[in-house]
């Protein structure tokens, strides 16, 4: 039976869909030539198929529920409807894989996923489709797909054209880093298959377009990646932002202090401040630990809970679930 799962809110089930780092070593001596692998570092991807994809195929939903839009994306469903899916998808893959690009396969992320996993509530805060689908695969950058393939009326409906485009999105941040679109390729070629047309595209197009996907990643590499982090003080914890810390600061000076302190390169922006909630947009992380795997809003977070639990003597908890916005909340003393 076809399940289906909700954004930003559950009344779903199954739907959804680093690189190392090293020191650069120099040897008069040696033969091979030794280069900075920093330069070598290329971000994990994984293929998407865009809302605007999922809408064409009736895959894409809208309810209200206390008074917000939610959209339910079902990607499972995307794949059964849309023949050419499975193609395209794996013919884009395919053509990163040769550019060098370590990748997430769709498909079996979605396999990977425990439907129980995705309509359990965590700590009260449900588990929305394409989060469970980013934290499960944890790419850097999406590549989201949209495209049409139809007939090339000049050939008597014997060939076919593709319109299509390709954006990558930091899957932390959501900005677009790179993209790429054409309208009706292959209109004077005689092929008929969505995944050789999307192939020759990506032949012709490919390098400009990864080479944008590969400077913007070196630059997170040197400049640190974004993120956004909400600290908030639960409603039966009676507590304010502006009472005391242990130490005679408030709660709201310890929090911008950690943030100051621990961003990377201390970049940030205090976007609201009330007595129950502290802000932070563009929010500098490293991108990667030291031992090279990647570093998440989850692990900025976790260590912020962890300094304020034991520099205020309070409870606070870890509840971030997507990879680029951290999110704590304080239960009391």
């Amino acid at each position: 039976m076809k399940t289906k799962f909700i954004l930003c809110a559950a009344m779903a089930t199954l739907i959804v869909v680093s690189c190392g780092s090293s020191e650069n070593q120099s040897g008069s001596s040696s033969s091979e030539e030794l280069v900075d692998v920093t330069e070598q570092q290329k971000p994990k991807l994984m293929v998407v198929p865009s809302d605007q994809l999922l809408n064409q195929f009736n895959m894409l939903k809208q309810e209200n529920a206390q008074g917000k839009t939610l959209l339910i994306r079902d990607y499972n469903g995307y794949l059964l409807a849309d023949a050419n899916s499975k193609f395209i998808i794996s013919s884009i893959q395919d053509a990163f894989i040769k550019f060098g690009f370590p990748l997430n396969d769709f498909e079996q992320t979605l396999k990977s996923i425990n439907d129980q996993d995705m309509i359990d509530e965590v700590d009260g805060i449900k588990k929305d489709a394409k989060t469970m689908l980013l934290t499960t695969a944890k790419p850097d950058v999406i590549l989201e797909l949209d495209y049409n393939l139809r007939e090339n009326m000049e050939s008597r409906g014997v060939d076919k054209m593709l319109t299509y485009s390709i954006r990558a999105i930091d899957a932390f941040s959501n900005k677009v880093v790179a993209a790429i679109q054409e309208a009706d390729y292959g209109k004077n070629t005689p092929v008929n298959s969505a995944e050789k047309l999307m192939a020759d595209a990506l032949d012709v197009q490919g390098a400009n377009f990864t080479k944008q996907i590969g400077n913007y990643f070196n630059d997170i590499i040197d400049n640190g990646r974004t993120i956004t982090v909400r600290v908030t003080i639960e409603n039966d914890a009676n507590l304010a932002m502006s009472d005391e810390c242990l130490d005679s600061d408030t709660y709201t000076d310890f929090l911008i202090d950690y943030v100051k302190k621990n961003a990377y390169k201390g970049a940030y922006t205090l976007t609201r401040n009330t007595e129950t909630e502290l802000y932070f947009t563009n929010v500098q992380i490293p991108t990667l630990n030291e031992d090279g795997t990647q570093f998440s809003a989850y692990d900025f977070a976790r260590a912020m809970s962890k300094a304020l639990n034991k520099g205020c003597g309070m409870k606070s908890k870890n509840r971030t679930q997507g990879l680029g916005d951290a999110l704590i909340s304080i239960k009391g003393m």
